[in-house]
């Protein structure tokens, strides 16, 4: 295993895509927010081809639907432990879903997570689903 200095720095980059520019994961997660199920859709196959993992994708998607229903549950960014810009935006997304559709889907990617671990399912697949219900 290398540890230098230069290879360290090589895994914090962000996966590139065809045309070697960086691959922006939260561009995925905004149109998450947004309930834009066609570009969410593109981002989705845009982050494989840049060789951003299944699981690293799905690990962005819940955190965006979590931050989603902490702030759906909250007044103020001083009841939470997020930034203030995280808070603005997923208080933004709000307006996108009911809070029983949030709850909905966070309780569907925990559980094609699990399934997805248990062998009972391709975690590719169940994301593929889940923005497709968007």
């Amino acid at each position: 295993v290398d540890i230098s200095p230069g290879a360290l720095e090589d895994i914090n980059k962000l996966p590139l895509d065809k045309r070697g520019k960086e691959f922006n994961i939260f561009a995925l997660t905004d149109a998450l927010g947004a309930r834009n199920k066609k570009e969410a859709w593109v981002l989705y196959q845009k982050a494989l081809l840049a060789g951003v993992s299944a699981e690293e994708i799905f690990f962005k998607l819940f955190w965006q639907v979590k931050s989603m229903l902490i702030v759906s549950k909250v007044k103020t960014v001083s009841e939470t432990e997020m930034k203030p810009f995280t808070y603005n935006k997923a208080k933004s997304f709000l307006k996108n879903f009911k809070p029983d559709e949030l709850e909905r889907l966070s309780e569907d990617l925990v559980t094609g997570y699990l399934l997805a671990r248990r062998g009972e399912g391709e975690m590719e697949t169940l994301i593929e689903k889940i923005l497709l219900k968007l």
